[in-house]
């Protein structure tokens, strides 16, 4: 049923208006290329990559929705990447195509996607709202099939170029820390750990396990290099948990204390040692900070309550690992990239059930709110350490935020090639997900309401929906994702997330 006065919703891949002018001036177009260039030269080849790849996820999105619009007998009138102003655009048969100004997205348009979009008599067979229940499914989840079919082509080219863990979790150590255990044994990057105290080793959480539980005892280790097994012993060093930071005015979680005024400590005991009787008292404390690549002496750091700490420190050897990965073949390798997949799927559902709970919502926003706080006392330093150590280990990831397309790319910018692959194939899974909420104006919304019509139309009278009535819904779910995606930018830029 058409409508007087139609008025078409704010969706993902429709516009809301038909401008049949077309620009075969190419100087958008140069313009768009030569900002992508000017990224790569002033900013790195990285940035101008992966803007460049997310482009590409867009465009694939879109031409998931056209092959299968057109296939179906659906007419298509625009193909566009981007919106606002064209900057180049080219007709060819029923459908203009081309590039617009503002990079934020991308459009296909479809005649006919609901009873207020106006189509002409000649094309009312050729509209989406005519077709059968199957051929509207096909063509409105296409968009995230496309993302689905990428995340599992480039899962399988990572398994098949770069190798998988094995199922042990072996590893191999990538680096050592300054004044640690490690670098006193003189561990080197490719050493092999095979024993900690004479328990055979696995996977690197597990050799993790081994070390905090004995923090401050003399440990035997066997580890192998170039083919030969070496055993030695050392001390191992301690870090502060939580509640031992805690007694330290300025100090956070996984600090390390090296000295206390100059004289060295090694141990929870030896600061106490060094400590007694201080309490309330401001000392200059040599530490080892989380998340920095040198110790710094911090100058006088109150010294809290250190008598009644149960559990101050947790063993610290000091390694970072690198993943032992096996070569797998073709077919395996393309099985690695169903399966993990598969992982992922539930992984992306999980965390968007997650995100979207009242609680993390609201932490999330205001957390935002408040992460431009002035930092002027020792414990908003603290807390700004304490968000910049979260950002810099990859194992402890901040589960209350989303990515803005600022933060993805200024992840996927700073990260290695290897890195790149993986975080879009993560991308592409997440966002084929997040597309399929059944929530106008998102690809999910069409399929709910398509699939709505159908279990109506099920007596043999074919219902359809009337937009009017889901206008606003379609406008306050449009509003809350600009909202949430202003903040996650805001937070993308005030706390970036860098995975070293």
């Amino acid at each position: 049923m058409q409508t007087e006065t139609p008025v078409p919703p704010p969706e993902s891949d429709s516009a809301s208006a038909i401008d049949t002018e077309t620009t075969n001036d190419f100087s958008g177009l140069i313009l768009m290329i030569t900002a992508i260039l000017a990224l790569g030269f002033l900013a790195s080849w990285g940035w101008a990559f992966f803007v460049v790849a997310l482009i590409v996820m867009i465009f694939m999105h879109e031409l998931g929705h056209y092959l299968t619009a057109r296939w179906t007998g659906m007419k298509v009138t625009e193909f566009f990447i981007g919106f606002g102003p064209r900057l180049w655009s080219f007709r060819k048969g029923e459908t203009e195509y081309g590039v617009k100004g503002i990079p934020a997205g991308a459009y296909v348009r479809i005649i006919g996607m609901n009873n207020l979009d106006p189509v002409e008599p000649g094309d009312e067979q050729r509209s989406y709202r005519i077709k059968s229940w199957p051929r509207k499914m096909l063509v409105v989840s296409a968009g995230s099939a496309m993302h689905f079919i990428m995340a599992i082509v480039l899962l399988a080219v990572l398994a098949l170029f770069y190798g998988v863990q094995n199922d042990d979790g072996a590893w191999q150590v990538s680096r050592t820390s300054q004044a640690s255990a490690a670098a006193e044994l003189g561990m080197k990057p490719g050493d092999v750990m095979l024993s900690v105290g004479g328990e055979e080793v696995g996977g690197f959480l597990q050799f993790g396990d081994l070390v905090r539980a004995r923090g401050g005892e003399l440990t035997e280790f066997t580890w192998e290099r170039n083919g030969e097994v070496i055993t030695d012993s050392v001390v191992i060093g301690s870090r502060l948990t939580a509640e031992g930071a805690d007694a330290f005015q300025g100090l956070i979680e996984r600090d390390r204390i090296l000295a206390i005024e100059g004289t060295d400590v090694t141990s929870w005991d030896d600061i106490l040692m060094v400590l007694e009787g201080r309490e309330g008292e401001f000392v200059d404390i040599t530490v080892d900070p989380v998340g920095e690549q040198f110790p710094r002496v911090m100058i006088d750091v109150e010294i809290l309550d250190i008598t009644s700490v149960e559990n101050p420190t947790v063993g610290f050897f000091g390694v970072g690992d690198e993943p032992l990965l096996d070569n797998l073949g073709l077919f395996a390798s393309a099985w690695h990239g169903v399966t993990t997949f598969g992982e992922w799927i539930v992984v992306s559902g999980e965390a968007l059930v997650q995100f979207f709970t009242p609680s993390t919502l609201g932490n999330f926003l205001s957390d935002t709110l408040g992460g431009g706080a002035d930092l002027t006392t020792a414990t908003d330093v603290a807390e700004q350490r304490e968000i910049n150590s979260r950002a810099l280990d990859i194992r402890n990831p901040d589960e209350e935020r989303i990515l803005s397309i600022y933060g993805a790319a200024r992840l996927g910018a700073n990260a290695s090639f290897e890195g790149q692959l993986q975080l879009l194939a993560i991308l592409n899974i997440f966002i084929g997900v997040f597309n399929l909420l059944p929530l106008p104006p998102l690809d999910g919304g069409h399929v709910a309401i398509g699939t709505y019509e159908r279990l109506r139309s099920m007596g043999g009278r074919k219902h359809e929906v009337d937009y009017a009535r889901v206008l606003p819904l379609t406008y306050a779910v449009f509003a809350f994702l600009v909202v949430i995606g202003v903040f996650a930018l805001a937070r993308d830029i005030i706390d970036p997330i860098d995975i070293g």
